[in-house]
């Protein structure tokens, strides 16, 4: 037969020609399948598609079954085959070739019929996934305990189910030459900062890269201090942290293949709460946090400040207490700055190790290394107790911001070595280095430090504390221009209702 050619990107009337293109485009693979078939009224058909990715079992039904027995004395239309012959949800009619295999290799099937020159393309997807479990990360005591899964319509629904609103927008672009991911940004349009937006858009539409197999990927793509310890753009596994985060006037990204989903932009002070805040008593809520604020200063200063006293400040311990360190310090042959920046970089050691290994095998290894190690080094003389207590209550504290965990292992081994050299100014130095560089950062055109810096009365209230909820009657400055989110609503709510009863 002889083929004829045609425009370059458009479908043939010929069917041999399709397929010409389909080899010429596609490597060949065991899962590009391209089936020949006829049909009811001996017409021509190719079913194309990739194997693992659909669903066969609708196929047969309600593919190849209905067009088998499409039995006529005429020739099938493409439009009497998509109008009267498929029972598929979402049907698609195109020429363009492209656009055809693109959809295809996301999981789609296309249908040629000898004589059209448009192809149906239409939705059978079905692959392999994850159930939705509770995450790994954000561990909550109270609220939901669903995660998000690396699918990417999957997560999308879970937001759906969060905010029943026709504001809600759920905006899909591709990103990567060879990987081509599917992100969807979600917002609502109607509180969404839409200069914070635009921002975002052109910073995806700048990225060109092979592959984005992790939402890891974008997030340091896109982030406005790729060299800072801090993060300024928010992560978690939770739909429900999301769906507070978006209704605060946040985007959210969801990359396909992905179970962590970006929010931008992000603030200092998210690294200090926890989603269940929002679920419990404000007063708790509120201890809760300033035990975060005390754990970030201990995970970051404690070392290098007990380095620094025991040092050079020996005067600020009390006498008997100074006793006690100096004696077990005598019998040790490394100075303290040394023996605790040497337990330090041991612990980071054990803690890579432990996450490595298999769960079972990681938390032996964390645990039971953690108390030999630290027990025969003191045993042995090699470090002294003090030192050791230091640790532990720093590592403890890390644990407590979990979202500041990278930043307070790098910071904290930099203020040890201030402390060791410099003492008390070392530190002191440190610090105000420190929150000069966090009042300077901005996220998306946002002040990190908001709303501490620039201040805020409103949003302080959900800073180190949490004000009860009826207090918190706007959102967030800076992130929303549609402000208020609340009525005005003053407890004690249930007087009026019981003075009305009464009388």
């Amino acid at each position: 037969m002889t083929v004829q050619k045609i425009k370059k990107g458009r479908l043939s009337p010929d069917i041999d020609e399709n397929i010409l293109q389909i080899k010429e485009t596609l490597a060949e693979g065991l899962d590009v399948v391209v089936r020949r078939f006829k049909l009811g009224n001996g017409q021509l058909a190719v079913a194309f598609y990739i194997d693992g990715l659909v669903n066969k079992e609708v196929m047969g039904l309600d593919f190849f079954a209905p067009l088998s027995a499409a039995d006529r004395d005429g020739r099938w239309s493409i439009e009497e085959i998509k109008d009267r012959l498929l029972n598929v949800g979402d049907i698609k009619c195109t020429d363009d070739f492209a656009l055809i295999v693109d959809l295809v290799l996301q999981g789609l099937t296309a249908l040629f019929v000898e004589g059209e020159t448009y192809a149906l393309v239409m939705e059978m997807i079905k692959w392999q996934q994850r159930s939705i479990d509770e995450p790994n990360t954000d561990n909550v005591i109270r609220g939901p305990r669903e995660g998000f899964v690396e699918t990417l319509r999957i997560n999308v629904s879970m937001m759906r189910r969060k905010i029943h609103h026709k504001d809600f927008v759920a905006e899909t672009m591709r990103v990567g030459r060879y990987s081509n991911t599917d992100i969807c940004l979600v917002y609502i349009s109607s509180i969404v900062n839409n200069d914070v937006l635009a921002e975002l858009k052109r910073r995806l539409k700048k990225i060109d890269i092979d592959a984005i197999l992790d939402s890891g990927g974008v997030e340091q793509l896109i982030e406005d201090k790729p060299y800072s310890f801090f993060p300024t753009i928010g992560i978690t596994e939770k739909p429900d942290i999301t769906a507070a985060k978006i209704l605060e006037g946040r985007v959210a990204l969801i990359v396909d293949g992905s179970p962590i989903v970006l929010t931008v932009p992000m603030l200092f002070v998210e690294g200090l709460q926890s989603p269940e805040d929002y679920y419990s008593r404000f007063y708790f809520a509120s201890f809760m946090r300033i035990l975060r604020v005390i754990a970030l200063f201990l995970s970051l200063f404690f070392p290098a400040i007990y380095i620094a006293v025991v040092g050079y400040h020996q005067q600020m311990i009390p006498i008997s207490l100074l006793q006690t360190m100096l004696a077990s310090e005598a019998t040790t042959p490394f100075s303290t700055g040394l023996s605790v920046l040497l337990i330090s970089i041991i612990y980071e050691l054990l803690r890579e190790s432990s996450v490595r290994l298999p769960k079972a095998v990681g938390q032996a290894v964390s645990i039971v290394g953690a108390i030999v190690l630290g027990q025969a080094a003191v045993s042995a003389g090699l470090i002294s107790a003090p030192v050791l207590i230091v640790l532990a209550v720093t590592v403890t504290s890390s644990f407590c911001t979990v979202a500041f965990t990278d930043a307070t292992t790098i910071l904290r081994l930099i203020f040890i070595i201030f402390g060791w050299t410099l003492g008390l100014f070392g530190v002191l130095m440190g610090m105000f280095i420190l929150v000069a560089y966090l009042c300077s950062v901005r996220t998306f055109g946002v002040s990190y430090l908001s709303p501490i810096s620039p201040f805020n009365r409103q949003g302080i209230k959900d800073t180190a504390l949490r004000f009860p909820l009826w207090e918190l009657s706007r959102r967030p400055y800076d992130l929303s221009l549609n402000r208020r989110r609340m009525g005005n609503m003053q407890p004690p709510f249930g007087q009026e209702e019981t003075t009305d009863e009464k009388s």
